[in-house]
This record gives structure tokens, C-alpha cells and sequence, in this order.
């Protein structure tokens, strides 16, 4: 059972695609029903019914890894391998790798979602369930791995992750002769499950046959269905899974719940420009029947690992002994148990700015700047696009973007006649456009993949009705 929790310490490396961080590209495209995700203080151009899963889903990736630091084509036939391989320099694999590597893998997906007009209002209910993976990885792991020098700081190496069900109410009204609009979405929360382990020392000295380790460092586990087992000094040796009918107990049981608000507005500053901006997730969490764990705070020996890079082993098995040892190294041990543990929800502000053509106010150009304010996980972007209702059942937009994780290229395209609404989006196409045979991405494997497929009803509410001259 030791390489379950291993996987959670290397979970950045072996899940290829998984985004709660909302689809930006379709900010300001006309159509697009699930912008209130985003600002609450827009609405919808009709009332919605999401087909259920199908309604909206958001995956993705952020970073600015490159996933060909990770597996590497052979010579031969191009079968893939992993960094680990003998076959793979050293030279080719820190060549892709920074100093510090930030990693996100979310998730974002309605159960069931509805949304209405009554007059000036716009009313929304959604029942979602959402999955956040945030990772620093220092460069200094890889070199670790490859062995290439006697001295490594791996310091700041973390990994913050949960799971939860989310039920929200949302509201947003026209003000001020209909020149502007306010939204208001509150959310109840239930935790599924939570880690979160940071090291803030971790320094690693070769000696002949060891390595002698700096270590410290902390964190907390929460779930309801692995129960930690422990060896010698309260180390974690395992995790132990239950049955069905004990995990489903336990879920009810813990009562890890919290509660978050999203606020937004929008005004139309002229004719031809408007301003909004948001404040997503102000709130909290509270996770019971906590494990509290700590890295040693003191010096200590590790032998080094053993069985990495043998080629006889798939790629499963050797991510699994990559991970074991990693949590050797790691070294965490449960301080106490049974605690229950308050903290607050990860931030994220939102501004944006568009201007539509005088010529032509279908066609529009505007600019939003995010900020994720979560700690050594915080994150930031700015993101312009130019954004076309070609027709009122017909949208698209296209974006540029540069943040935290590099540059990208996005698209959406939203298809919204009577009775149906259709949207397909991605914030980043650009690794799609250089991959190897196997279509492994060269450059950094940055993307946001989101789908929507709604059954729309209502008398249209958007800004170009029928009679319409611009």
C-alpha cells in the first residue's frame, strides 16, 4: 500500500491531462453560459438546463514543464521512455527543467446545473465537483535523479491537493438604466479529500555511499477512505483502504464542510467600453479527523535509491519507485492525529476591459488580468483576445496570454440557436502544434481544455437583438 501514497508525491508526473481554473478565453465571448463562473455579475443570454456531466467540464495543465523533460522517444523504433531511462543524457534532461517548476492539474465538472431570467435578474443553481492539484517541483529533483552533482537543494519542494463536492446559488441583476450589473454566488462546500506537504528544507550532500540530509518540513493529510498505517518513530509506512460501506460512513461522518462567496460586477463605462472585474472562492474549509504530519527537523543519513532507470520495469513501476523513494527522503512522520483543521480557500481576482468596433460592435477586443492568490502556489496571467458574434446564434474568440507558466494560444467557439447551446474551448492550443509521433508535446504542456452542452430556453437576452442595426 506504500505506493498509493507515493503516487500523491509524483501525481504531477502521471496524470497527462486533468482545471477548476475556469475557461478565459470564452470571457468575452458572446453566448458562453457558464461566464459566471468566472464574474458572477454576468448573465445569460437565455435560461439553461446542463445536460448532466456533459453540461460543462473544464480539464487541464499549467506548467511551464516541459513534458518531454519527461519521456523521451528512443532511437530504435520510437517507443517512449521515461527521464529515468540510462538511455536518456543527463544533458537533455535538465536542459527542459527550471529552477522551480510550478504544476496545476484541475478539474471542474457540473453534476447539475440550471440558470434562468426573471426580468432584470439572472438566477443560476449548480452542483459541481471539483479537483485542484498544485505542485512546486525544484529542478534540483531531476538532477537527483540523474545524479548529476554532490551538492542539491531541494527546498520549497510541495504538494497541495483536494477534492469536493460544491453547491452554489447565484444572482446577478441590471442597475443603474441598465448600464451596469452586480452578481452575488454562494457556495456550500463538502470536502472529499485534502494534502498538503511542504518542505521548507531539504538539502541533500553526497558522501561515498550515502547522502547526508538537511531536512523540515510539514503538512496535513485529510480523506475518508485511507487510514494511515506507521512504522518505527511514527513514520508513514502505508495506507490501508476500507470497503465501500466504511468509506461512505466516514465521509458522512467527518463533516469536512466550508462556505465561499464570488463577487462581480460590470459597467458600461461609453457606448463602445466595458469594465468588470471579480473575486472568486473568498472563504473556507474545514477538514476534521486531520493527520498532522513533520519532516525531521535535524540531520540524518539516507543510503539512496535503488532501481530507477531499470529498463526492465514499465513506466508505472518505475514512477512507483521513484515515488517510494521520494517519501523516504521525504520522511514523513505523523505528529498527531484526529485534528481538525480550518484554513481558507485559494483566491482568484479577475479585471477585465472591452472595447467593441464602432463600425461593427460585434466585433470586440478586449483584455482580462487574473491573479490566483494561494500562497508559494500563486499564479498570474494576462490574457488579450478579439472576440466575434459572427451571428446571434454563432460566437468565437481568440486569445494570447503569458503568465506564471509561459505563453499560450487559445480558442472558443460557441453555437447557440434556439433550444441548444454548444461550446468547446481551449485556453492553450500551442502544444498541439509541436509533438513527437507519439504525440507527446515538445514544448510546455500548458492547456485548458472546457465543453459545454446546455438545452437553452427563454426569450434571448444578449446584446444583439433582431432589430439591431450595429
Amino acid at each position: 500500500m506504500k505506493r498509493i501514497f507515493s503516487a500523491l508525491l509524483v501525481l504531477f508526473m502521471t496524470i497527462p491531462v486533468l482545471a477548476q481554473h475556469n475557461h478565459r478565453t470564452g470571457y468575452f465571448l458572446d453566448g458562453y453560459t457558464y461566464k459566471y463562473k468566472i464574474n458572477p455579475a454576468f448573465g445569460s443570454d437565455r435560461g439553461y438546463f446542463a445536460i448532466p456531466v456533459a453540461g460543462f467540464s473544464s480539464l487541464a495543465v499549467e506548467s511551464p514543464l516541459q513534458l518531454s523533460s519527461l519521456l523521451y522517444p528512443t532511437g530504435n523504433d520510437g517507443e517512449l521512455v521515461t527521464f529515468m531511462s540510462p538511455s536518456v543524457s543527463a544533458q537533455d534532461v535538465m536542459s527542459g527543467v527550471n529552477k522551480m517548476n510550478p504544476v496545476n492539474i484541475n478539474a471542474d465538472i457540473s453534476v447539475l446545473s440550471f440558470g434562468f431570467n426573471t426580468r432584470k435578474s439572472f438566477h443560476t443553481l449548480d452542483l459541481s465537483l471539483k479537483a485542484d492539484v498544485r505542485a512546486n517541483v525544484p529542478g534540483a529533483l531531476f538532477s537527483w535523479v540523474k545524479e548529476t552533482a554532490e551538492v542539491l537543494d531541494m527546498s520549497k519542494l510541495g504538494v497541495n491537493a483536494d477534492t469536493r463536492l460544491e453547491l452554489s446559488y447565484g444572482y446577478s441583476r441590471s442597475i443603474i438604466f441598465d448600464k451596469a450589473r452586480f452578481g452575488v454566488r454562494v457556495k456550500l462546500l463538502a470536502g472529499l479529500a485534502k494534502a498538503n506537504y511542504s518542505m521548507d528544507k531539504l538539502k541533500l550532500t553526497a558522501t561515498q555511499d550515502t547522502w547526508n540530509v538537511e531536512s523540515a518540513g510539514n503538512g496535513y493529510f485529510a480523506a475518508p477512505l485511507p487510514l494511515i498505517t506507521e512504522g518505527s518513530d511514527r513514520r508513514i509506512s502505508g495506507i490501508d483502504i476500507p470497503d465501500y460501506n466504511v468509506i461512505l460512513e466516514k465521509m458522512i461522518s467527518d463533516r469536512n464542510i466550508g462556505a465561499a462567496i464570488d463577487l462581480g460586477f460590470t459597467i458600461d463605462l461609453v457606448k463602445y467600453l466595458t469594465v468588470s472585474a471579480s473575486i472568486t472562492d473568498l472563504g473556507f474549509m474545514s477538514w476534521n479527523n486531520t493527520y498532522i504530519l513533520g519532516s525531521p527537523d535535524q540531520p540524518w543519513t539516507y543510503d539512496g535509491f535503488e532501481g530507477i532507470g531499470n529498463e526492465e520495469m514499465d513506466m508505472g513501476e518505475e514512477f512507483g519507485v521513484l515515488g517510494e523513494e521520494l517519501l523516504d527522503l521525504v520522511y514523513p512522520r505523523v505528529i498527531s492525529e484526529g485534528v481538525r483543521k480550518l484554513e481558507m480557500l485559494s483566491m482568484t481576482a479577475h479585471l477585465g476591459v472591452e472595447f467593441r468596433m464602432p463600425f461593427w460592435q460585434r466585433l470586440s477586443v478586449g483584455a482580462l488580468g487574473s491573479a490566483r492568490i494561494d500562497g508559494p502556489y500563486s499564479w498570474y496571467e494576462g490574457r488579450a483576445s478579439v472576440n466575434c458574434a459572427l451571428a446571434r446564434w454563432f460566437s468565437f474568440s481568440g486569445s494570447y496570454a503569458y503568465s506564471n507558466f509561459g505563453e499560450s494560444y487559445g480558442a472558443a467557439f460557441n453555437f447557440h440557436p434556439n433550444g441548444l447551446n454548444l461550446f468547446v474551448g481551449i485556453d492553450s492550443f500551442k502544444p498541439l502544434l509541436n509533438v513527437t509521433r507519439q504525440y507527446v508535446p515538445i514544448d510546455s504542456f500548458n492547456t485548458n481544455l472546457s465543453f459545454g452542452l446546455d438545452i437553452a430556453f427563454g426569450k434571448y437576452r444578449g446584446r444583439y437583438p433582431k432589430k439591431a442595426k450595429n
